[in-house]
């Protein structure tokens, strides 16, 4: 049975999507944020492969990073939980931050398709990592999401008043105790984990054909 959470909780990929457009469904992060140990839904996403890519991708990333002489910290060393003044915790961990002569980089491995949550997410990784974290002091950053073909820079121009201005809004959506709108549809019920004991109306086929024959054109 779904737990109420004591003070709400954000994932920053929860947000990143629907700032991105990528995601619709806003009830689904806000129940996220409000409630744990809900009942989830069983994925057929390949875990075990989709670890080995990513961390093969983060190592190598690493060595090279190491070999270019910066100081790089990974994963679980780059963890934060940022408590606004509103109770709301937005949590995160950026794969690698490297730092060398004063200058760093926050950087996002990717394994999959590029998609523009990624570049946000590494911007509110950028927005956020640097709070109280004695590492990025005086350092100044940028970012770069990693596929693995390519990289993507991520400039710190890209953090001007209109994309915190976003970001802190539906923060406060997300987080505020006033239930959000749902998007029941297949595009979205298929990647979410919500169980029907908690959404009742999750859509889990994929619709029908929509072609119809027309003499119009």
């Amino acid at each position: 049975m779904a737990q109420r959470r004591s003070e709400p909780y954000i994932w920053v990929t929860w947000l990143t999507k629907l700032l991105a457009g990528e995601s619709q469904c806003e009830w689904s992060a806000w129940y996220r944020a409000h409630h744990s140990d809900y009942e989830k839904i069983p994925s057929d996403f390949d875990v075990a492969t989709w670890t080995v890519e990513h961390n093969d991708l983060i190592n190598s990333r690493r060595e090279q990073l190491l070999d270019e002489g910066h100081e790089v910290y990974v994963e679980e060393e780059n963890a934060f939980r940022r408590v606004g003044k509103t109770g709301i915790v937005v949590s995160g961990k950026p794969d690698i931050l490297a730092i060398r002569n004063g200058k760093g980089v926050i950087e996002d491995c990717k394994t999959g398709r590029p998609r523009a949550s990624d570049q946000l997410q590494v911007l509110v990784y950028m927005l956020l990592l640097p709070i109280g974290n004695p590492r990025c002091e005086g350092v100044k950053l940028s970012g770069r999401v990693t596929y693995k073909t390519r990289s993507v820079e991520i400039p710190s121009s890209g953090l001007d008043d209109g994309f915190k201005g976003r970001f802190v809004e539906l923060v406060q959506k997300v987080g505020g105790d006033k239930p959000l709108p749902k998007a029941p549809a297949w595009t979205e019920c298929r990647w979410c984990d919500i169980g029907p004991s908690d959404w009742l109306y999750r859509v889990d086929e994929p619709p029908e054909s929509a072609e119809t024959k027309t003499d119009l054109f």
